[in-house]
């Protein structure tokens, strides 16, 4: 599947149920109790991203620099959460 970001456009694997939950995981992980969000797990999800998303991630994104790898790798993340999957 591809998508567009303000970077261009990437190529990035489609997500399949067992590995959005465990997206999904890492995510509620990432959160303390107080609400706080740790910096270093959200990272950590973009790089698990980068790694899940990327047939060649360096090919693809090693002409950037690391500031706008982040930001395309937040826009998979958002692209993978997109809406609800939930049934109505």
């Amino acid at each position: 599947m591809k998508i567009k970001t303000s970077h261009g456009e990437f190529n990035i694997r489609e997500m399949k149920f067992p590995d959005r939950r465990k997206l999904h995981r890492m995510e509620i992980q990432t959160v303390a109790s107080d609400g706080d969000v740790s910096q270093e797990k959200f990272f950590d999800i973009l790089e698990w991203v980068r790694e899940y998303a990327f047939k060649d991630s360096e090919k693809e994104l090693g002409h950037l620099d690391d500031n706008d790898v982040d930001e395309v790798l937040s826009d998979v993340y958002q692209h993978y959460k997109g809406p609800s999957k939930k049934k109505t």
